[in-house]
């Protein structure tokens, strides 16, 4: 029904819906207490057999070097093996981050520098290189996106509540990531009415 009106990629549809039944209706998708959930209390939740708790602990019990990365890995490679039975496994390896993790490709990128993720293709500013505890070990990059695409305002608030800012920018246009997850140089904000213009 929609491909009716022939949109192109760049258009803004606006979409009103008239159902009175609808779950959206009265603001059912935009406010969360509106939706009626499950609840359980502490107590119950640890009287039933299969809790998550019970399950992690049991993991953990089996092989005490148990994550949930390397329960991935091992489902993912079962599964490689089962569609190619000549697949071989790599071992299983704890990625190890120290203070100094990504130090070396940190000392490259400069506060200032244009940049684009390397997954997805965001781009943006480089507005902070250093170390941030409150997310983990090692040295990680704040960019201030071009668009509202990012997580944060330049600030991070820590498990402690701890609110720590590293730059300053709108909210939703900030996000950190490791050095190694995006790449700088010549990366000009792109500008969607050039792109619907070469479209044509």
């Amino acid at each position: 029904m929609l491909g009716y009106f022939s949109p192109l990629d760049g258009y803004t549809l606006h979409i009103t819906d008239l159902d009175p039944h609808s779950l959206s209706a009265g603001g059912g998708l935009e406010d969360v207490n509106l939706v009626k959930k499950y609840e359980i209390s502490e107590e119950d939740y640890l009287k039933r057999e299969d809790n998550f708790r019970a399950w992690k602990e049991a993991k953990k019990r089996e092989d005490p070097s148990w994550s949930f990365a390397k329960e991935i890995k091992e489902r993912q490679d079962a599964q490689r093996k089962k569609a190619d039975p000549s697949f071989v496994p790599e071992p299983w390896k704890e990625v190890e981050t120290s203070e100094e993790s990504y130090k070396e490709l940190a000392e490259r990128i400069k506060v200032g520098d244009r940049c684009e993720v390397t997954l997805g293709g965001k781009r943006g500013e480089v507005r902070y290189v250093g170390k941030i505890p409150a997310i983990a070990a090692g040295w990680w990059v704040g960019v201030q996106y071009d668009e509202p695409v990012g997580k944060n305002d330049g600030s991070i608030t820590s498990k402690l509540g701890r609110t720590s800012r590293f730059f300053e920018c709108p909210p939703n246009y900030g996000g950190f990531l490791r050095p190694d997850k995006l790449l700088v140089g010549d990366y000009p904000e792109r500008d969607i009415f050039d792109e619907e213009e070469e479209d044509e």
